[in-house]
């Protein structure tokens, strides 16, 4: 979705209220994210203010299993048109310190709002998750396990069949060297 800094302005009040509802890529988004967005313009460009929410997939770091989680983004950017920025002069560095941060337009003065909204969601999806404070934890192995993770079979030796089973792939990129061992 664009909005052109032309359409805006000729707008009666230079604002535009619009439902946001899109599908987007690559991000762990499994619904649509959706919005209310307004975009308006002034002397210097565009203000694009609103939230959007969606639901993610994600892993726990802990306990590994997949699990939803809702998030909602509160966007607040300004874009200025570039030609009005020299970037590189002192005053318009102000512009771009703390809280007052803002962008450049791109040069045919289009802003891609699709764009904006993912990197917002993109840039808060969390980088550790966490599926609850009552997470478990990573499982536990049995005591029997226990003792196959060891290398140890029941009588408590060593032997033949106590690879551990998250091991026993790695066995076949070295066929080689298990029937050396043996020999």
């Amino acid at each position: 979705m664009k909005v052109s800094l032309d359409q805006l302005q000729s707008l009666p009040h230079g604002r535009l209220d619009l439902e946001f509802n899109e599908t987007l890529d690559e991000t762990e988004a499994v619904k649509p994210v959706v919005g209310e967005l307004t975009v308006s313009s002034s002397s210097t460009g565009m203000r694009l203010t609103g939230n959007v929410q969606t639901l993610l997939k994600l892993n726990c770091d802990r306990c590994l299993k997949p699990y939803f989680y809702i998030m909602r983004v509160d966007i607040d950017e300004r874009f200025v048109i570039a030609d009005l920025v020299d970037w590189d002069s002192s005053p318009q560095k102000e512009l771009r310190k703390g809280d007052d941060f803002v962008e450049a337009l791109p040069r045919d003065n289009m802003l891609d709002i699709s764009d904006v909204v993912y990197q917002a969601v993109t840039l808060a999806t969390p980088t550790r998750s966490l599926c609850g404070e009552q997470c478990p934890g990573p499982p536990t192995p049995t005591s029997s396990s226990k003792k196959a993770s060891l290398g140890r079979n029941k009588e408590g030796r060593k032997g033949e069949n106590s690879i551990d089973p998250r091991w026993k792939n790695l066995k076949s990129l070295f066929p080689n060297e298990d029937a050396e061992t043996k020999s």
